[in-house]
């Protein structure tokens, strides 16, 4: 071989990546789909929202366009068929920026803080209204009332007008994030690292950051009990207007203040099985202050959400503020933990909330990642204020805003038309007394029930060895040997996960 066709070769070689089979793709979804109103062969389209990036190299930045359509629809209409929506979806081209299309074969595995559940197949499955909290609990009182006289026309009443029953058709409007994965390889061609990647920074001003990251707190605590809870892991520098206007653009929103009427909301949202767009945060102090900010980004239910607190910190770094932010993952609603009747509890692998806002912000050009800093003497492995498991790599990441003029914002969409999510409220009046009739019909015995118990203690079997086994996989990967977080007594959100 001669040299010339070796250099080319060698080059070749280094430009052809292959993206192996399981990658994850983060994607928004840049239309919405319904079960009520989608067709099947209806095109769609979802844009990259995180690089993907094999051994050290991006291969596909943020930005490049997936494009498929709806494979199949299963609406619930009025209920005498399915009693359960159903969509799936099939991303299966890949659109490059140099105008090049690849076919793909990949799969839905998860609605990012959906309701719905995702097959192994990839097939999103809705929720049973009448598998609700509150239908539930309806029941008890009506089984109550059948010792009157009138028990007839007060359960009808408690059944149709009183009990409000989850929709049960699946809307994701546009801004809906998936994450889908390649079911086969993919080979394409590594771009080339833009010009001054990441605009570097210099020794001096790498230096200055690390030294800034090393001098922050690591942790806050909870003011209840006085436990060291969350750790911190994103230093933002910029104003707090710039710092709104990028979450704002991200698809973030504000959390709404705590008050007894907040909570209420989120005990019925978790009830009716909605979510709740302005739900608080709990109390957490960094160094004795509370929180200056608290943004999250939820979907349709109350018990999943991202969420970040943020604190002013004192100095700064090249004349911009510096803000000081501990970023987790609600993934389930908890009960009578240590200090907290009611609260969430966590995605123990925080780094992935850490770099989610990273990205979410970075997709928006209203910020940029300066570093990924570790941090000595910084735990590994360790627990929250109410039980929760906590694993991570100690790198925080420091992003540095701007005046974001033209964000690229998160919910932009390709629909000609608003699609609609549900029928009018005669058709859903009609639907809930089709469903109601159905499931007490099919439910209200003492075969049904016993069935549910014991798959109800079987799933929960499930999920205890599940988590031990998770548990045990994050303590080898990231605690110290020999060493386990103390216990921590606490109901997990099972319970609740179990009724739906």
């Amino acid at each position: 071989m001669t040299p010339l066709v070796y250099l080319l070769y060698s080059i070749h070689t280094l430009m052809i990546q292959p993206v192996p089979a399981g990658t994850a793709l983060q994607l928004r979804m840049a239309n919405a789909v319904g079960s009520f109103s989608s067709r099947a062969g209806t095109p769609i389209s979802a844009v990259l929202i995180a690089p993907v990036v094999v051994d050290g190299r991006t291969i596909l930045p943020p930005g490049i366009t997936f494009s498929g359509k709806i494979k199949s629809v299963t609406r619930v209409g009025y209920g005498v068929r399915h009693e359960t929506a159903s969509l799936r979806l099939e991303f299966n081209h890949l659109d490059l920026p140099d105008g090049q299309t690849l076919p793909i074969t990949s799969r839905v595995v998860k609605v990012d803080n959906g309701r719905e559940k995702v097959t192994s197949s990839g097939l999103i499955q809705g929720i049973r209204s009448t598998g609700s909290i509150s239908y539930r609990v309806s029941g008890y009182v009506r089984t109550a009332l059948l010792w009157d006289v009138h028990a007839e026309m007060a359960e009808w009443a408690i059944k149709s007008l009183l009990v409000a029953l989850p929709e049960p058709e699946i809307y994701y409007p546009a801004g809906t994030e998936l994450r889908v994965s390649l079911t086969r390889p993919l080979t394409v061609i590594a771009p080339p690292e833009p010009d001054g990647a990441g605009e570097t920074l210099s020794d001096d001003d790498l230096n200055g950051l690390r030294s800034l990251v090393a001098a922050m707190p690591v942790r806050t605590q909870d003011p209840e009990n006085d436990r060291p809870s969350d750790l911190t892991n994103v230093l933002l520098i910029g104003s707090r207007e710039e710092i709104s206007t990028a979450f704002r653009a991200a698809g973030w929103s504000e959390a709404g203040p705590d008050s007894i009427r907040a909570r209420i909301r989120c005990i019925r949202a978790a009830a009716e099985v909605h979510g709740f767009q302005g739900a608080p945060m709990t109390s957490l102090l960094l160094k004795g202050a509370e929180a200056d900010m608290s943004w999250q980004k939820s979907l349709n239910d109350v018990s999943k959400r991202h969420h970040i607190r943020i604190w002013k910190q004192p100095g700064e770094w090249n004349g911009q503020e510096l803000w000081m932010a501990a970023a987790t993952r609600d993934v389930d609603l908890a009960y009578m933990r240590p200090g907290r009747t009611f609260t969430h509890e966590i995605d123990p692998k925080i780094d992935e909330e850490r770099d989610k806002v990273a990205y979410d912000l970075e997709f928006t050009a209203c910020a940029r990642p300066l570093v990924w800093a570790a941090r000595q003497g910084m735990p590994r492995f360790t627990r929250n204020a109410t039980g929760d498991v906590i694993a991570t790599d100690t790198r925080m990441v420091v992003l540095q805003l701007n005046d974001c003029a033209s964000p690229r914002l998160a919910a932009g969409t390709e629909d000609a038309e608003p699609l609609i999510a549900r029928g009018g409220r005669w058709q859903r009046f009609a639907r809930r007394e089709v469903l109601v009739t159905r499931s007490d019909f099919l439910r209200t015995n003492i075969y049904y029930r016993t069935f549910e118990v014991s798959r109800w203690a079987y799933e929960y079997m499930r999920y205890r060895q599940r988590r031990a086994s998770e548990m045990r996989s994050l303590q080898a990967t990231y605690g110290p040997a020999g060493s386990s977080p103390p216990a921590a007594p606490h109901t997990s959100g099972l319970a609740i996960q179990a009724l739906r």
